[in-house]
């Protein structure tokens, strides 16, 4: 697999996400610096809501294969700005998590995405399993 980047919100799944593509060895919990767990880069949500903090997203994206912006269905807000992976010279893939959650709205995560430049998004349940798979594939090609 890829070097891997996961950019999100605090609580939007990340950590939930690295542990469904890695093994469940790994233990999610609060990132206050940059997290690298194999092939994985984990990103404070700091990172995200501060923009002092986007040198070091863009430094720490230079080593990675893989963007993954991260956005939370049952979120009404987003803090990816607009044309937001237009400043990474890599591969963004958007991942909208919790979909299946009560309030869940996809389509709003999927605007909110593509208003952040984001051009591949991929919907995931991690509580059914949906999507899961497919985002493992195009990780690996």
């Amino acid at each position: 697999m890829k070097k891997i980047m996961l950019i999100g919100e605090g609580h939007s799944g990340k950590s939930t996400l690295i542990r469904a593509l890695s093994d469940p060895g790994y233990v999610p919990r609060k990132v206050l610096a940059l997290d690298f767990y194999r092939n994985f880069v984990n990103t404070p949500s700091e990172f995200l809501e501060n923009r002092r903090f986007y040198p070091a997203l863009i430094t720490a994206a230079a080593d990675c294969d893989v963007l993954l912006f991260i956005q939370d269905a049952t979120r009404a807000t987003c803090q990816l700005p607009p044309a937001f992976a237009a400043m990474f010279n890599r591969r963004v893939i958007g991942v909208i998590t919790k979909s299946d959650a009560p309030g869940a709205d996809p389509d709003r995560a999927r605007r909110f995405l593509r208003n952040a430049g984001v051009k591949e998004i991929l919907a995931l349940s991690l509580n059914e399993g949906t999507g899961l798979e497919e985002l493992r594939a195009e990780l690996e090609e």
